[in-house]
């Protein structure tokens, strides 16, 4: 009986050990920023850029991305717009965050800047601005 307790218990402990680093793994997540201001109707989009995000998804398009990573890439952004001269104040910043290949998050990107340009936001240009991970 203890022969079978033993053995049992180290294929368990293999188990974890050879599973538990896969689903700890970091995927690569294709993500874009937006900030767009109601007062002067102008929006800032970034280009897709590539982040770490946990493998754990919402769909077949997205991963999950924690509060962090999004606050940190919203932080980043804001400091890029501060460093243009602009007020970050009068801007609403949102992150687009971990899809799953860069044709879906550009496609989404395509239909963000469409409808903001549809709505009378000047589009304007970020391509200055690169996330640090």
């Amino acid at each position: 009986m203890k022969r079978t307790g033993l053995k049992l218990s180290i294929i368990i402990a293999l188990a974890i050990v050879f599973s538990a680093p896969s689903c700890w793994a970091k995927e690569k997540g294709y993500c874009y920023i937006v900030s767009y201001g109601l007062r002067e109707k102008t929006a800032y989009i970034t280009p897709v850029f590539v982040a770490k995000v946990s493998g754990a998804t919402y769909s077949e398009e997205e991963f999950v991305a924690d509060i962090e990573l999004i606050r940190k890439m919203e932080g980043q952004f804001q400091n890029y717009l501060s460093g243009k001269g602009l007020n970050t104040a009068d801007y609403v910043t949102s992150a687009r965050v971990a899809y799953r290949s860069q044709a879906i998050a550009e496609k989404y990107r395509a239909d963000e800047k469409n409808g903001l340009a549809g709505r009378g936001y000047a589009i304007k240009d970020t391509g200055g601005f690169k996330f640090r991970n």
